[in-house]
């Protein structure tokens, strides 16, 4: 890492990554920030999550916000994924919960076999986590209206997609409200299958976005993870020529 941002050709840094590994893409990036600060280095880096959770409180929020790194991070969430959302429950109500949450996401990324997913997580589950979730989510987004401590605070840039367009928020406050508005149209089985859709969601995106602009010069990249990694550099305005570095979803 220190190499490529050390190097003198490295026009830009792109870290990215899935789910959990979003969040390690996002700690990553913030040491780097941190680190090309003390050096007094000027190459742009910048964070691109999908689906990730949140990851630090309110003060950690307004830790990035005074350093002005918040423009860094594009966290790209879709309308029903409930991961993005999960940590405004409490920790303790979902530990039985989120295993075996993660235990059917990656299952059903790496297995074919669909009998073996069905008994991942049961539909009782699914209903009593989407329904603390909505719940404590809603107090959320209620501003002085609720007791209910938020822990975890969003931070950045959130790019809401879903299967009609997309939206840009910064606001801490709108993210939360529109991560409840969005939730609320949802299903237990949505909320759970969506967070594997990110490359339907990207590739239609970036399809029709990318046939408006960049394909007037080039073609669009085959592949939704190289489209989305395009579209939202372009949308960044860093520049073209970047290094990509990439979390996958990490169990």
């Amino acid at each position: 890492m220190l190499e490529i941002v050390g190097n003198k050709d490295t026009k830009s840094v792109v870290i990215t990554g899935h789910s959990i590994g979003g969040a390690t893409a996002s700690l990553c990036t913030l040491w780097l920030l941190s680190y090309l600060q003390s050096i007094s280095s000027s190459v742009p880096i910048f964070c691109i999550t999908y689906g990730t959770p949140l990851l630090g409180n309110e003060s950690f929020s307004q830790s990035i916000f005074r350093e002005r790194w918040g423009g860094n991070f594009c966290h790209v969430v879709s309308k029903h994924d409930i991961m993005p959302r999960l940590l405004f429950a409490p920790i303790t109500f979902l530990t039985t919960q989120l295993n075996s949450l993660l235990q059917f996401w990656h299952f059903s990324m790496t297995s074919e076999d669909f009998g073996k997913l069905a008994n991942q997580i049961s539909e009782k589950e699914k209903a009593n986590l989407f329904a603390a979730v909505m719940d404590y989510l809603e107090a959320a987004s209620q501003e002085g209206e609720t007791s209910v401590p938020v822990l975890f605070h969003p931070f950045g840039n959130y790019f809401f997609v879903t299967g009609e367009g997309a939206v840009c928020v910064d606001s801490p406050s709108a993210i939360i409200k529109m991560m409840h508005l969005m939730l609320a149209t949802s299903s237990p089985d949505s909320s759970i299958e969506d967070h594997l859709k990110y490359g339907y969601y990207v590739n239609k995106l970036s399809s029709q976005t990318l046939n408006q602009g960049i394909s007037m010069q080039r073609n669009i990249p085959d592949s939704s993870y190289e489209a989305g990694l395009e579209l939202a550099i372009q949308s960044s305005g860093i520049a073209n020529q970047v290094i990509a570095i990439s979390f996958r979803d990490v169990m």
